[in-house]
């Protein structure tokens, strides 16, 4: 989409207009789609008025991408819907809408001379009154929500939250952490604080809390672990933020993925240390060590697979390697020792254990979370090294 003669020109609303669709205008959120579509520098021209296209008409040369953001909630889906796989000019249609244009245009050479003539004549046309000559492509729901109005504001809203949810969501974290964390979601939206300054606060909650809960005494454990929670749900919003913003970046995936590694370790450290101070003769310690050094040893392998493997941040994607057939992949029918395997990749993730451990504090029975995290620490253990030397044994054979 981004030829090296190819820019793009984004219709941005007016300063002051006040239709802001998750923590962003309508304009704004039209030049992070098209920036993340790889339209930066000189490459990408943003206006809001007759003048300001006037002006910048001299940059506007080649082939063109027109994204008209005023009227409406941009998605990547737009731009992709309208990738080159058709010559000549194109104009996006949304058929399940039924309208006859959408606000976005790709046109070459002497056709984007006449659609800027057009639109600085009247800049109120619409972006799409495109060439005769032009062809339509249909695109998919996700790709735009019109928003005329504020009244439309709450709808696009509902719309865009559609994008929170992750497939590999679990259970628990799609209709409890999820449900919890929206609030607050809608909170940062609003705010300053950037989706890696929301991991950073969900990893310093999850820190502390684990620290509280070592501590000898039950109301300790149980508040400390309540603030683990309370790191847990945060963690679900760096994610919706990011994605809802458009801030999405490796960085932030690794700090995510990392912190709630993190979390895991400390969670493993401070139930045994609480346990110590329970049972002295149980050589928790010593035990809760051990634990510590094979959740590691899992956590490392993992993160080679995810690094090297599959380039992926994402240590969810982790499952992939449980089934490893050609070309490394999770691809066909699953056994039951793949199935024993995918439960033993979701020990090492949060949303179920923490909460888990939390009822058990209530309960008074943290003896049980200690047991269940070391011999989870060993299952995984055990699972993950013969998966790694398939996966090596399965790499070596298709390098040979």
């Amino acid at each position: 989409m981004t030829g090296p003669e190819r820019t793009a020109l984004v219709l941005a609303t007016a300063a002051g207009d006040r239709r802001i669709v998750t923590g962003l205008t309508l304009g704004e959120r039209g030049r992070r789609v098209a920036t993340r579509a790889g339209f930066t520098g000189d490459r990408l021209v943003v206006v809001t008025s007759a003048d300001e296209l006037r002006a910048a008409q001299p940059r506007l040369t080649g082939a063109l991408l027109v994204i008209d953001a005023r009227d409406q909630v941009v998605a990547a889906e737009l731009i992709e819907a309208l990738e080159p796989a058709l010559p000549g000019a194109r104009h996006a249609i949304d058929p399940a809408r039924g309208d006859a244009a959408v606000g976005a245009l790709v046109v070459d050479g002497g056709d984007a001379a006449a659609v800027i003539a057009a639109l600085v004549a009247d800049l109120g046309a619409s972006a799409t009154a495109h060439p005769t000559a032009s062809t339509a492509v249909p695109v998919p729901r996700r790709a735009r929500f019109p928003v005329p109005d504020r009244a439309a504001v709450r709808a696009a809203d509902k719309w865009q939250y559609e994008l929170v949810d992750k497939p590999l969501d679990s259970w628990l974290c799609r209709y409890f952490y999820r449900p919890l964390a929206r609030p607050l979601t809608k909170l940062f939206l609003r705010s300053p604080f950037t989706p890696n300054a929301i991991s950073v606060i969900s990893i310093i909650l999850s820190l502390v809390g684990c620290a509280i809960a070592a501590g000898p005494s039950r109301m300790d454990h149980i508040i400390g672990l309540a603030i683990l929670v309370a790191g847990g749900i945060v963690d679900a919003n760096d994610g919706e933020v990011a994605r809802l913003r458009l801030e999405m970046s490796k960085t932030g995936a690794w700090l995510d993925a990392i912190g709630d590694d993190m979390a895991r370790l400390a969670l493993v450290a401070g139930i045994g240390i609480h346990v110590s101070h329970l049972h002295p003769d149980w050589h928790a310690l010593p035990i809760t060590g051990a634990a510590l050094a094979m959740t590691v040893a899992s956590l490392v392998l993992i993160y080679w697979y995810c690094i090297f493997v599959i380039h992926s941040s994402n240590n969810q994607d982790y499952t992939k390697a449980l089934q490893i057939g050609p070309g490394v992949r999770a691809d066909g029918p699953r056994g039951l020792g793949a199935a024993i395997a995918d439960f033993a990749a979701q020990i090492i993730r949060r949303d179920a254990i923490d909460l888990g451990v939390l009822v058990l504090a209530l309960v008074h029975l943290p003896e049980i979370g200690f047991v269940l995290l070391s011999v989870g620490a060993l299952v995984t253990l055990a699972v993950v090294i013969p998966t790694h030397l398939k996966i090596v044994r399965s790499l070596r054979a298709s390098r040979a």
